[in-house]
């Protein structure tokens, strides 16, 4: 008995049958959200724009009455410009799904925090290294004086890195946030890692009790709380509009993404993911670079 993944273009990607699929009007699948990944799925490789028909895309599936939800390991403060020029998209899930954000509302509906003290443990392994460490919390991202000059050092576009800089609340110490914030922060992202000390870090804080250790990116390293991901934030979310996963389809391309492919009943992986995205999904579309999320929405929802 195989498990097939089946591809936008009609042909499995295991070799065990084949399939054509085009549905026209109403969703046969019954979709009533759509949950998008950000980075490598909606937008292009510069971070920051999406091509005309993606955004075409995301406006019919709002003006059918789909719920669209943007899923990002970001904070709310870097949601791409043109998700802030959409009528309709009320939710977004950020920071890898350790806060979930009504925007009608203005207000965080669901978090799940990494505790404070579990983040000064992080924060004293990372010491020796002098690495650009960032804390999500509260919508914004904050990091240290003293490490904001490695910005520069981030394999991103100079616009951006700008964005980032931007963004970016500068403290002398993470300390004095932690003190204001005793529940705890919603993520931390150690932006850039080489290889080989990418490697003894990921396997130290998967060690650490009480953390979750993700990627959306090629040398980065994102730590959460056990048990937050975009997968128990989209459950969250979904619990309070009522709507069942077999009516969900999400799109992903990377680590963070592959709870929330493993909870929607319509997972699709990017052409340009990550074989655990891959595998975590039932389907498979083209690249963000040409037009993947707009295929998805157009076979599976319009």
């Amino acid at each position: 008995m195989c498990s097939p993944r089946y591809d936008l273009h009609g042909i499995s990607s295991i070799p065990c049958r084949w399939i054509h699929f085009r549905f026209k009007g109403e969703s046969p699948m019954g979709i009533q959200l759509v949950a998008l990944d950000m980075d490598g799925t909606v937008l292009l490789d510069d971070h920051l724009t999406v091509t005309p028909a993606v955004r075409r895309s995301i406006e019919q599936a709002l003006a059918k009455g789909v719920t669209v939800v943007p899923a990002t390991g970001r904070v709310a403060a870097m949601l791409p410009k043109v998700f802030y020029e959409l009528d309709g998209i009320r939710y977004v899930i950020n920071s890898n799904g350790a806060s979930v954000w009504d925007r009608v509302e203005n207000r965080v509906i669901y978090s799940n925090p990494i505790p404070a003290e579990t983040v000064r443990q992080i924060l004293q392994i990372l010491e020796p290294y002098g690495l650009l460490t960032q804390i999500y919390c509260g919508g914004n991202i904050y990091a240290e004086k003293r490490s904001l000059a490695r910005v520069v050092d981030l394999p991103f576009a100079v616009e951006f890195i700008e964005n980032i800089r931007k963004t970016q609340i500068e403290l002398d110490s993470f300390q004095t946030l932690l003190e204001e914030h005793p529940e705890g922060v919603e993520k931390l992202n150690l932006a850039h890692v080489e290889s080989g000390l990418r490697e003894k870090l990921w396997k130290q804080f998967e060690a650490m009790p009480g953390v979750t250790v993700v990627s959306s990116a090629g040398s980065n390293i994102e730590l959460n709380r056990d048990g937050a991901s975009k997968g128990d934030a989209l459950h969250h979310l979904c619990q309070r509009l009522q709507i069942p996963p077999e009516n969900v389809m999400a799109v992903g391309d990377s680590g963070n993404d592959v709870e929330m492919l493993r909870y929607a009943g319509c997972s699709v992986a990017m052409e340009n993911g990550t074989p655990e995205a891959k595998a975590a999904a039932k389907y498979r579309t083209a690249s963000n670079e040409q037009d993947g999320v707009a295929r998805a929405i157009e076979q599976f929802v319009l």
